[in-house]
């Protein structure tokens, strides 16, 4: 009775980690895209002119956008998914966010920053996904599965452990 448990809960977890509609498809990975607002240090005057660099972590590809319109709007269409940093290159200066975005394929990432002199931008708005919804919860991305999995297979070890260990009998 235990080993086929375990070999279930091996199975189960494996499933739950593995990406398995890319093995299946076989294609590459997907593009997204990232748009938002530029603001001065007020948050609330637009930046005009200003363009915004992204560096994929993984591969170091860069992207980047038109300079941003009079509203302060910037665009970056067909980024393959991954983790990015970001820069950004304004009349002003130069800004750098020192946190890694995460961009998905099929999917419309938000992001609006404010221009502070000497710091980091200023994050204004974050992640919505192509529906409107908000993105981002642990627990709905691949590492927040692999921990919960990874729990309830340390819970089941060791329940299977203190039945075991409870049901020796010596003679």
């Amino acid at each position: 009775m235990r080993k086929p448990l375990c070999v279930f809960l091996a199975a189960a977890f494996i499933l739950l980690t593995v990406p398995v509609r890319q093995f299946a498809s076989g294609a590459a990975k997907g593009t997204g895209a990232l748009a938002g607002h530029i603001y001065n240090e007020d948050m609330k005057t637009p930046v005009q002119n200003a363009v915004v660099k992204l560096r994929n972590l993984e591969t170091l590809k860069e992207y980047v956008s038109e300079p941003t319109d009079p509203e302060g709007l910037y665009r970056i269409p067909g980024i393959e998914e991954g983790r990015y940093v970001m820069g950004v290159q304004a009349p002003s200066g130069d800004y750098n966010f020192h946190y890694s975005l995460l961009i998905k394929s099929d999917a419309l990432a938000k992001l609006s920053l404010a221009m502070k002199p000497g710091n980091t931008p200023v994050m204004l708005q974050q992640g919505t996904d192509s529906s409107g919804k908000k993105s981002g919860s642990f627990f709905k991305s691949p590492a927040g599965i692999l921990a919960l999995v990874a729990v309830v297979e340390i819970a089941g070890f060791v329940l299977l452990a203190e039945n075991e260990a409870s049901g020796v009998i010596i003679d």
